[in-house]
C-alpha cells in the first residue's frame, strides 16, 4: 500500500487558540462513527434481493487471506497537540496506510 513519512511537529490552526500555532503529531487508531439502525431504503433493499441468509451478505464471507479477504492495511488517524494551550484534536478521516514513519 502506502508508506508515509509524518513530520514531528505542524503549524495547524487551533480552534481553541483560535489561531495557527505548532502542534506535535501522534498517531492513533481511526475513528469509527457510530452506526444507526438501516435505512427504509437499505432494509428494503436487503428484503427484496434476498440478502438475508448468510448474516446480511450476498454470499458467504471469505476467509481471511483469501483473493478476495481482509484488508491489507488498518485506517491511521492524527492526533494533533496544541503547543499552546494543550487542546488535542484527532483528524476525523482515517488513511490507509501499512507504514507511517516520523521524520
Amino acid at each position: 500500500m502506502v508508506k508515509m513519512k509524518i513530520p514531528k511537529k505542524t503549524n495547524r490552526y487551533c480552534p481553541r487558540c483560535r489561531e495557527r500555532t505548532e502542534q506535535k503529531i501522534d498517531r492513533v487508531k481511526a475513528v469509527k462513527g457510530t452506526r444507526g439502525a438501516l435505512k427504509r431504503g437499505q432494509r428494503r433493499h436487503n428484503r427484496r434481493s434476498g440478502i438475508t441468509g448468510y448474516g446480511g451478505y450476498p454470499k458467504p464471507k471469505m476467509e481471511k487471506g483469501n483473493k478476495y479477504g481482509a484488508k491489507t492495511s488498518k485506517k491511521v488517524s492524527f492526533m494533533y497537540t496544541c503547543e499552546k494551550c494543550k487542546k488535542k484534536t484527532i483528524s476525523k478521516k482515517g488513511k490507509r496506510l501499512k507504514k507511517v514513519e516520523s521524520k
